[in-house]
């Protein structure tokens, strides 16, 4: 009994439909686990702006002071300037930098220490010596944290032209411009907190903004770019709460829908790929019948759908078995290659000769294998036969289904390019260099390099009968081998014998 591949995936939409159902039932139940998720994402979003505003800003100014700390002077303050100097360029620094309290030029001396740090405070001092021992500038730090003095300092490394550190530039930032930065970005009713964690001491909140959320709300933290600082926000929103005691039953309710859906599927699946596998059988086993020459009344089929395709094969594969074997008895196809004979290529030489002047002229090719002799002389008569055979189904494989495609006798082919003019035949000759194989296997695991020579021709309006182009076709295959073979010549009608150039070389 056939099925059809239409109802088989009905059912499909069928059973999804009811299972999105549930699913969406049990999805409703699950409103507050969104709202949640949505509520979470969008502190996260909250804290992300405010970090990337705060990021932003302390990359500007590393950005800055990197400039800064390239700049000639500066370079030469260090290595040999007077602190009166030093502090006029800080002064002219600092009104460069927005945010900037103060600004300070600390030179190394010849043991590596700093020379000029007389005037900082023991927090900045440290700070900037436990990276000074190193040559590397100390990421950014919080001091005085709660003191009027609040604030945080930044530093880059000064070098000489040989990329030495001279000393370091110092920088001294107000903490305004990232409270103005949290104030900007804080929702109404939320709290942030950005807090700093250095070696081993416990965090420090140093800029607080809005009020302290409700101990039940959980908080977002994200970390910054200098990995000491962190920012949290809590919203002054409360998370929804939807049907929260119930949460195992409804997603155990979801599971079993989807393993549900799962295993109809799959059998659904099953029966489909073994319809599928039993049709392509069936096809195998008609081209295997169409192959020994006699095609089944009827092949049983699984699926309605290859029902049409099956048909139309069957009946193609009937027509040509019978008129291969009509070919045979009338003795117009050649045993070896299973092509048309000599009789058969004079019987439709002469019908596309007498159709010529309604339907326009023909061509025909004249073909030979090159050293068709020698493969039966060193490897034997089967070898040739293989080659033939070989040869003749390469041929059938590029040819057109219009075209006339024989086997004269021994190694010489034909081809009738069936009312086609002679440029025409040209162009598919040209093709038939390209598409053919160069090699072809024969017996005993002997592979032929595959050669050939052509002579083409077109039928003209003052041939008087068919043997008129096939001499010329023979005229220029002769001419084609004196040529030195694995070429094609063309004859054509209107101009004369062929010229001296070559189509196309093998």
């Amino acid at each position: 009994m056939t099925q059809s591949l239409t109802r088989i995936y009905l059912q499909v939409l069928l059973i999804l439909l009811l299972c999105i159902g549930g699913a969406g039932y049990a999805g409703y139940l699950l409103v507050d686990d969104i709202l949640l998720s949505s509520y979470q994402e969008s502190a996260a979003q909250t804290s992300r702006v405010a970090a990337d505003h705060i990021n932003d800003q302390l990359s500007e100014h590393k950005k800055t002071l990197e400039v800064m700390a390239r700049q000639p002077d500066v370079v030469s303050l260090l290595q040999r300037g007077t602190p009166t100097e030093r502090e006029r360029k800080q002064d002219e620094l600092r009104s460069m930098l927005p945010g900037a309290v103060m600004v300070y030029l600390l030179a190394r001396n010849s043991a590596g220490d700093l020379s000029s740090a007389e005037t900082l405070d023991p927090t900045c001092l440290d700070f900037i010596r436990g990276p000074a021992t190193a040559g590397m500038p100390p990421a950014p730090e919080f001091h005085e944290i709660g003191a009027p003095a609040e604030h945080y300092d930044m530093a880059t490394t000064v070098r000489d032209e040989s990329q030495k550190p001279v000393g370091y530039l110092l920088v001294k930032f107000s903490l305004e411009p990232l409270r103005t930065v949290i104030q900007q970005t804080l929702p109404p009713g939320g709290h942030m907190q950005l807090r700093q964690a250095v070696a081993e001491k416990p965090a420090q909140t140093v800029v607080e903004v809005g009020e302290a959320a409700s101990a039940d709300t959980a908080g977002v933290t994200s970390a910054l770019g200098n990995n000491n600082w962190t920012l949290t926000y809590q919203s002054g929103e409360t998370p929804p709460v939807i049907l929260r005691g119930n949460r195992i039953y409804y997603a155990a309710l979801i599971l079993l829908a989807f393993t549900i859906m799962i295993i109809v599927l799959f059998r659904l699946y099953r029966r489909t790929l073994n319809a599928i596998r039993h049709d392509i059988r069936s096809l195998i086993r008609m081209f295997r019948d169409l192959r020994e020459g006699s095609v089944r009344v009827d092949y049983p089929m699984a699926l309605r759908e290859f029902l049409e395709i099956f048909d139309y094969l069957r009946d193609r594969g009937q027509k040509l078995v019978k008129e291969k074997k009509k070919l045979k008895d009338m003795g117009l196809m050649d045993h070896l290659s299973q092509l048309g004979n000599r009789r058969h290529f004079e019987e439709r030489l002469k019908e596309l000769f007498e159709s010529s002047k309604a339907n326009g002229p023909s061509s025909v090719l004249m073909i030979d294998m090159d050293h068709f002799k020698k493969v039966n002389d060193v490897h034997g008569h089967d070898a040739g036969d293989a080659l033939i055979v070989g040869f003749a189904n390469a041929l059938r494989k590029v040819v057109r289904q219009t075209d006339v495609l024989v086997r004269l006798g021994g190694d010489e082919f034909c081809i009738i390019y069936s009312y086609a003019p002679l440029t025409k035949a040209t162009a598919l000759v040209e093709r038939l260099r390209k598409q053919l194989p160069r090699e072809i296997p024969l017996t005993k695991g002997v592979v032929h390099r595959l050669r050939w020579t052509g002579g083409l021709s077109s039928m003209h309006d003052k041939d008087t009968k068919p043997d008129d182009v096939l001499w010329r076709a023979d005229q220029a295959l002769l001419q084609a081998k004196e040529g030195g073979r694995n070429i094609t010549k063309v004859y054509d009608p209107a101009s004369g014998p062929p010229e001296k150039k070559k189509i196309l070389v093998g």
